[in-house]
């Protein structure tokens, strides 16, 4: 973006600041490119290398201003990288916090460098330093733009536009996934499946737009309380699926239990009170998610058939309602 003929045409001063407003974009454009799993090397070899020039073109100013801030950014570009690093190896919400808190405590500093060196500058100056800002951001703007039209197509392809959770599509993909994951590890996995007792009624009684109500309701009232580990999808029209990964049977009839009665507990808006039909199923050796999703479907209908708002496990065993 800039040349290196550029900061040895410019001032001392004017060269260290576009040097550091350099360094904070590459610093922003790696932050796009890691956190949406994008290759992030090309834009660290390019500031690896500005910045190897930048520190080059001041050494022999050993002492002064400029000398001193340059060095400051070439440290606050290193310990970026090893951040970026640890990222890498661990990409949790506790190292991508460390990066954000990086980036923005060196913008403060640079803005604060900035308001020190305008005093006394003049207004052509000023400009030339504004655009430099606006040019360095474009791209950037451009990444963002980018990134939010791909998280709404994603929001689209995985996500129910009526309870914001998982799709069926996801479904059968995230099932999957544990089952692989469980085989792996040789850990537990469950699935908890259950379907809204007589909604047809309510549709024809209410209208759709207050049964679509109601599923909204049921779907916000189980996600807010289930573990963050558990998956939780919308299978069909009225019917939903809770994935529990390091859960076995007995935990999971358990989980599936506290649903019902938390369902069966609450006073929905305009309906009243709505009660559920639950299967639940633990994975074998060799199950896949079609498979899984047969199983646990088999018992969603027998704990229909035996009158519903019920748990049915372990194949024709039941948990009665506490009616």
């Amino acid at each position: 973006m800039f040349s290196v003929s550029y900061i040895k045409s410019t001032t001392t001063k004017d060269a260290s600041i576009v040097a550091a407003l350099y360094v904070y974009g590459a610093m922003q454009r790696t932050l796009s490119f890691i956190f949406q799993k994008n290759d992030h090397e090309h834009a660290i070899r390019q500031a690896d290398s500005f910045m190897k020039k930048v520190v080059d073109r001041f050494k022999a100013s050993t002492g002064s201003d400029a000398f001193i801030q340059v060095h400051w950014i070439d440290t606050q570009w290193k310990y970026f990288k090893t951040l970026i690093d640890k990222y890498r190896e661990t990409p949790n919400e506790a190292n991508q916090q460390k990066l954000n808190t990086h980036c923005d405590r060196y913008w403060k500093t640079l803005g604060q460098v900035m308001k020190n060196q305008s005093q006394g500058r003049p207004f052509s100056q000023m400009i030339a330093i504004h655009v430099i800002i606006v040019l360095i951001y474009i791209p950037l703007i451009f990444v963002f733009i980018r990134r939010y039209i791909n998280s709404n197509a994603d929001m689209v392809k995985n996500y129910d536009p009526l309870t914001h959770i998982y799709n069926s599509r996801m479904f059968y993909r995230l099932v999957a996934q544990e089952i692989a994951k469980a085989e792996r590890y040789d850990r537990a996995l469950s699935l908890v499946m259950f379907d809204v007792d007589f909604f047809r009624r309510i549709n024809d009684f209410f209208g759709h737009k207050v049964g679509d109500d109601a599923l909204e309701q049921l779907a916000s009232l189980v996600d807010q309380n289930i573990r963050k580990s558990d998956l939780f999808c919308r299978v069909g029209g009225e019917e939903f699926a809770i994935i529990a990964s390091e859960t076995d049977l007995q935990q999971a009839i358990v989980l599936s239990e506290k649903i019902r009665k938390l369902i069966s507990g609450h006073t929905f808006r305009t309906v009243g009170r709505i009660t559920v039909s639950l299967g639940v199923v633990q994975t074998r050796q060799d199950d896949t998610a079609e498979t899984l999703y047969k199983r646990v479907n088999e018992r969603l209908q027998v704990a229909k058939k035996k009158g519903r708002n019920r748990t049915v496990a372990k194949d024709q065993s039941n948990i009665e309602s506490g009616s």
